[in-house]
């Protein structure tokens, strides 16, 4: 079964500080985690083009200049290698291609050219290899194997175009969540929304959206595209057809509350101040109030008594916090309240199971811990979605180890290697729940029940500590310890064992504290994701991801 395609244009307009990358790196990532390869296409940061051009025109001949499309497009490529950083930092994979890379030809003016060509098994390849391909907007390869500019509208042109030559559609990303009767950011009442607007209805009203080149273009072919907004999964669809405009989607801001608020809980705070339109923090529960009080947080916000957080009246609770207790509990107490919890407590999840699973049902509320178990990589969200079809699993559930592993194979003395995983923010203190392998039963628990429904028992998990660890034999490649779950003629069997793996094994090539799985199901066919398995911003951004598509759901 293939795996589908996405190409999302960044336009301008949603790109106007270094900030914004961090929250395209989310969207990107929405998408991922939905199991989609993602083609992102870059536009330049707002301003950044007319700065290039003015330096140009400072610098350069009058009229047009051959040599002005090495300048200019340096903005677009500059967008690109931004957001591949915003991507690396969550632990989402990601590979910048440049035009040349992917043979994306074109013919024309240097400042006006069309797109003719493009090398699309190439980006086949790549997706195939990375996932996540992120190429600028704007430029293509024109004679004498120079770069040309598209002209205005590029990087719309440009995203419309591959995702043609894909046979895909394209999402592009603006600063208004679809198309609109008129400005929805202008006075007067409040225009309505189009689900679906025809190409021509859309030439006449989302002009300063879309340019006019890319429209016509997507009309000559018969393309119908997506336009919206970051975070918001509703869009309008640019078609053959135009429906009635309904009322605009109203996302109503969500109260949250966090227990913990250390190396992730920090991340997590940082992230939701910084979207007031979507939540606002109410309450954080800690044992050490003054400790978070010296490092700046605002004392109105902290506690350390439960009852406060049910008096703040959350409408989502976040545990960041490691044992069982008292998270398992406050957990059910929150839920029983209606209120949606958000947990990255493996510990405290796995020992709810599928009790805890059916009691947020029960209750009408999400219950939701992507986060869990992968950081970064996807694997919780891979078992719901292929639940059924699923007959193996083979995972690096725990970055903290893959790193020390990595390490020690290269040579480095087992407490060395610890040392330098604690001192990176990837092993806690105490890291014996990563060493000895409760950690990765924890999760490898969560996998047994969202992909195969089978509920067992941390203890009854055979696993392999790499406690003082040290190689007894060459490495092959990479030395893992790898998670496996597997159901066959004997039934379901689940189990953790370190593995001398050759180079060419795709868990050997997790490099650092990345984290690979490789999901078997029923029909032969094999599925791989990545990603990183530790660290704050995966973490993060696993939470964070939990909490927009609880938010989103809220849209009316």
């Amino acid at each position: 079964m293939p795996v589908p395609i996405i190409v999302v244009n960044l336009g301008h307009s949603v790109l106007k500080s270094l900030d914004d990358y961090t929250n395209a790196a989310s969207e990107i990532y929405s998408h991922y985690r939905k199991g989609q390869n993602v083609v992102a296409v870059m536009s330049a940061q707002r301003d950044a083009t007319d700065s290039l051009m003015a330096e140009a025109r400072a610098v350069g001949p009058e009229g047009t200049a051959r040599n002005l499309p090495e300048l200019v497009h340096l903005g677009e490529r500059r967008s690109a290698a931004l957001l591949a950083l915003a991507l690396e930092r969550i632990g989402a994979p990601a590979f910048v291609r440049q035009a040349r890379d992917l043979g994306l030809k074109a013919k024309g003016p240097a400042t006006d050219a069309e797109l003719v060509g493009m090398n699309t098994e190439q980006l086949e390849q790549d997706l195939k290899n990375h996932d996540i391909i992120v190429m600028p907007g704007y430029v293509g390869i024109g004679e004498k194997d120079r770069p040309v500019l598209l002209g205005n509208g590029g990087a719309d042109m440009t995203a419309i175009y591959v995702a043609q030559q894909l046979g895909v559609k394209a999402l592009l990303l603006k600063d208004v969540d679809g198309v609109y009767e008129h400005d929805p950011r202008g006075s007067g009442p409040a225009p309505n929304r189009f689900d679906t607007i025809s190409w021509d209805d859309a030439m006449k009203r989302a002009g300063p959206l879309v340019a006019s080149k890319a429209m016509q273009y997507a009309k000559d072919n018969a393309l119908e595209f997506d336009i919206g907004t970051i975070g918001v999964p509703i869009y309008t669809t640019v078609g053959g057809t135009t429906s009635e405009p309904k009322h605009a989607p109203v996302i109503k801001p969500l109260r949250v509350a966090m227990m913990g608020c250390g190396v992730v809980g920090g991340g997590v705070l940082r992230r939701v101040k910084s979207m007031p339109e979507r939540f606002t923090m109410v309450k954080i529960l800690v044992r050490n109030v003054q400790k978070y009080i010296d490092e700046g947080i605002d004392p109105n916000l902290l506690t350390d008594d439960f009852d406060d957080v049910l008096a703040s009246e959350p409408d989502i609770f976040i545990d960041v916090s490691g044992p069982i207790e008292p998270g398992l509990t406050y957990c059910r107490k929150l839920l029983s309240r209606g209120v949606h919890v958000v947990s990255a407590n493996k510990q405290a999840i796995a020992a709810g199971g599928q009790d805890l699973i059916n009691f947020a049902k029960a209750e009408g509320a999400e219950l939701m811990f992507s986060s869990a178990a992968g950081g970064g990589m996807p694997v919780l969200e891979m078992c719901l979605r292929e639940k059924g079809r699923i007959v193996r699993v083979e995972a690096l559930l725990n970055g903290t180890t893959n790193y020390m592993l990595g390490e020690i194979s290269k040579g480095v003395p087992y407490a060395e290697a610890l040392k330098a995983a604690q001192d990176k923010g990837f092993a806690e203190a105490d890291p014996s729940g990563d060493v000895n392998g409760s950690d990765a039963a924890a999760k490898i628990r969560l996998v047994a029940l969202l992909g195969f429904g089978e509920t067992i028992d941390v203890e009854e998990i055979p696993r392999e500590t790499i406690e003082n660890f040290a190689p007894t034999e060459p490495s092959k490649g990479a030395f893992k310890r790898v998670a496996t779950c597997w159901r066959d003629k004997n039934g379901f069997s689940a189990n953790l064992e370190v593995k001398n793996l050759s180079k060419n094994n795709f868990l050997a090539q997790a490099d650092g504290e990345e984290a690979h799985a490789v999901f078997t199901f029923d029909d032969g066919d094999v599925y791989k994701i990545r990603g990183k398995g530790a660290g704050r911003w995966p973490t993060t951004e696993s939470v964070m991801a939990d909490l927009m598509d609880i938010s989103s759901k809220d849209i009316r």
